[in-house]
Formats: C-alpha cells, structure tokens, sequence
C-alpha cells in the first residue's frame, strides 16, 4: 500500500460516483484508495475502507459537533475531533499519540486545509459539479498523515455533514 505522502503531485479527488448513495470514493487518477459509505440514508455514522483498515466515524451527540473515529468493531474511539470556534470554522483532531493535527475550513465549508504547527499538510478545493466532488492536493510530506490517512475522510465527512445541514436549512 503506498503512502499518502507518495501521491505529492498526482490529482486526487473525493467524488459521489452515484447521486442516488450516499458512498463516496477517493481515487488517484489511476485507482482506488478509499471509499466512505452511511449504511443508512438518514445517519450520520460513516463507514471508511481503505488505508489497509475499516473504520467507523460518527457524532456521539447530536447536539455538539464534536465527531469520533473508530477502528470498526470497537467501542471506544482512538481519535476525536473537536471544533474549536463558534462558526465551526477551525477545529483539532486529537491523534491516538497526544499529537494534533488543525482543520480550518473555507466559505460555507466548502474547502478545507489541514494543518500540523502552522504547516499546510493537504488542501481541499471544490470544483463545481452535480456530484460532490473535491481535488485534494498533498502539500507536503507527513509522518502523521502518512500514519493517519483516514483523515483525509474526517475531512471530507465534515464538509459533507456541513453541506447537509446548510440545505436542510435552507429547505
């Protein structure tokens, strides 16, 4: 399995391959490297394959935004997610070894970058289309991502939740 770190100059995109599921692939221009699925239409919880492992994310609480990630299977969660501002704007993913890593999103959480001590480690940009579709541009190499690629899906699972909220509200 390669290492995020070795897609650095590859397009790699987050894309809805059908509007009719709510699954989601991640995909360099020549493979799969993830998929993220909610096994019900309504739920917040996502299932993450890929990366060599399963994973489970979900809100504990549908009252904060806080979001928990799981290996599959387990009950208690090694990483959690935390936002840190009234907008929901920034927020830290607190990895399993007391490191953190920093989300700041853009306008109407449309874009995303990920930060570790004030260095750009991934960008997300929205390009415009019918299906959810973000370019995701490593910006440099990281241990950490490297060892926690299922942040990429965090990531996207936020902007995900946020664009769900924003239409239900506007409806």
């Amino acid at each position: 399995m390669k290492k995020i770190s070795d897609y650095i100059g590859e397009e790699l995109i987050l894309i809805q391959p059908s509007l009719f599921k709510r699954e989601f692939e991640f995909r360099s221009s020549n493979e799969l490297i993830a998929k993220m699925s909610f096994p019900k239409f309504f739920s917040s919880k996502a299932i993450v394959e890929g990366f060599t492992e399963q994973y489970e994310i979900k809100e504990p609480n549908l009252w904060r935004s806080d979001v928990e990630i799981f290996k599959l299977g387990n009950d208690m969660p090694f990483a959690k997610y935390k936002s840190t501002n009234f907008w929901k704007t920034n927020g830290i993913i607190e990895l399993p070894r007391g490191e953190q890593l920093y989300l700041k999103f853009g306008a109407f959480k449309k874009s995303c970058e990920i930060y570790h001590s004030n260095e750009l480690l991934l960008l997300f940009h929205n390009k415009f289309s019918f299906r959810n579709k973000n370019i995701i541009t490593i910006e440099q190499k990281s241990p950490l991502i490297d060892e926690n690629p299922w942040v990429i899906m965090l990531a996207w699972y936020k902007i995900l939740q946020q664009n769900r909220k924003t239409s239900a509200v506007a409806s």
